[in-house]
């Protein structure tokens, strides 16, 4: 269902999240990262595992119409004292060659709200330490607007990161999880500096189930047209 979903929508760039990497019988099998690539026709993709289990690997990934040039990881360093703060998880960044270059990353944050106020600083700094180039920065960042570790990236990161939905809809929907009845808005499309790009649409995605009522995933996604700015 995603990759029907992804050949529909045709986007060049995906941040995906939660993606799998199944170990049957002590083997490695194919990350959902390559197969989606292949169903979809992304020939470009990079995944980063974040979380490791006896069955599987879960992490990041990337796919993309346009080579992949440049790649980094940030690993966000979990609190074992922390109950909630149950999962390693990662950042990653990649330079893609489209137009001028774009940087892009996605994460997924812990369901922690002391581990998502210490990454979301972590990554802000990371992201301009690897280079002083616009960023677009996408994922499950399991927080709401209002939220503190959310307001720090739209307010007191330096340079702040804009809301490419908040530009076009104001407060207005966005809501993404759970899928089959949105209540929380929860994953992003930002980009910093709030002046780097040009936001032409915003909109959510795979909300229509199949004849057995089963979601592309249990988040909607968002796609996201942004411009550029010389």
């Amino acid at each position: 269902m995603i990759a029907k979903l992804l050949k529909h929508e045709q986007p060049d760039i995906v941040g995906l999240q939660e993606v799998c990497h199944l170990r049957t019988s002590g083997l490695i099998g194919e990350s959902q990262a390559v197969v989606l690539a292949r169903m979809a026709n992304y020939p470009f993709w990079h995944f980063v595992p974040a979380h490791r289990s006896e069955r599987q690997t879960i992490g990041q990934a990337v796919l993309s119409r346009h080579p992949i040039t440049a790649v980094d990881i940030l690993p966000f360093p979990r609190d074992l004292t922390d109950p909630k703060d149950t999962e390693d998880r990662v950042a990653v960044w990649v330079r893609i060659a489209l137009g001028r270059g774009i940087e892009f990353c996605v994460t997924h944050l812990s369901l922690s709200r002391k581990a998502r106020e210490r990454s979301v600083k972590r990554l802000a700094n990371w992201l301009w330490q690897i280079s002083d180039a616009p960023k677009i920065l996408v994922g499950d960042l399991n927080d709401e607007p209002n939220s503190s570790p959310l307001q720090f990236l739209l307010r007191e990161a330096n340079p702040p990161f804009a809301d490419a939905w908040q530009i076009i809809n104001g407060a207005e929907g966005g809501f993404t999880f759970p899928s089959h009845s949105p209540k929380h808005r929860i994953d992003y499309v930002l980009f910093s500096p709030p002046d780097a790009f040009s936001v032409e649409e915003i909109r959510t995605v795979g909300d229509v189930p199949d004849s057995c009522g089963i979601y592309p995933s249990d988040h909607l996604g968002l796609l996201a047209i942004l411009k550029l700015k010389s």
